[in-house]
């Protein structure tokens, strides 16, 4: 009796560890079909948006999300962030997750999410972006900057 309830444990462990192993091997083919494509788009992207001009941020946003967005509101948003200054460095690009749903919204398609330390000259951020593909390219489906430089 006890040597079944082990190999019951044993199976089960054995299980876990082939998904976890499987979840991480996914996880990295993921990351690497995304790496020639998707970060030298955001590399551009994040430097151009960087610059905190209302038209040059809009140009790089999904249809959806320009629709989504008042003038105004993204007039406030680009002036609340240009409190960071202008972009002095960008870490290393952390992929997060792929996914074919947006994560508002009902939008379809392909959604990629990094993760990438910056450097402003009012201080430092963590940015996380999600592109979503666009025929045989990129554009921001979302921009989040955290940063206590924000608070100032």
């Amino acid at each position: 009796m006890f040597k079944k309830i082990l190999k019951g444990l044993g199976f089960t462990l054995l299980v876990i560890i082939g998904l976890f192993t499987f979840a991480l091997a996914w996880t990295s083919y993921k990351a690497a079909s995304y790496e020639e494509t998707a970060i030298p788009y955001m590399d551009k992207a994040i430097k151009d948006i960087s610059t905190w001009q209302v038209d040059t941020v809009r140009s790089y946003l999904v249809v959806s999300t320009n629709d989504r967005v008042s003038e105004s509101d993204l007039q406030a948003l680009v002036k609340g962030l240009s409190k960071m200054g202008r972009l002095v460095e960008i870490g290393e690009f952390q992929f997060m997750n792929v996914s074919s749903t947006a994560m508002a919204g009902e939008e379809s398609g392909s959604f990629v999410t990094y993760r990438v330390p910056a450097k402003y000259e009012n201080g430092d951020g963590l940015i996380t972006i999600t592109l979503q593909e666009v025929d045989d390219s990129f554009q921001v489906y979302s921009f989040n900057l955290n940063s206590l430089a924000l608070l100032k």
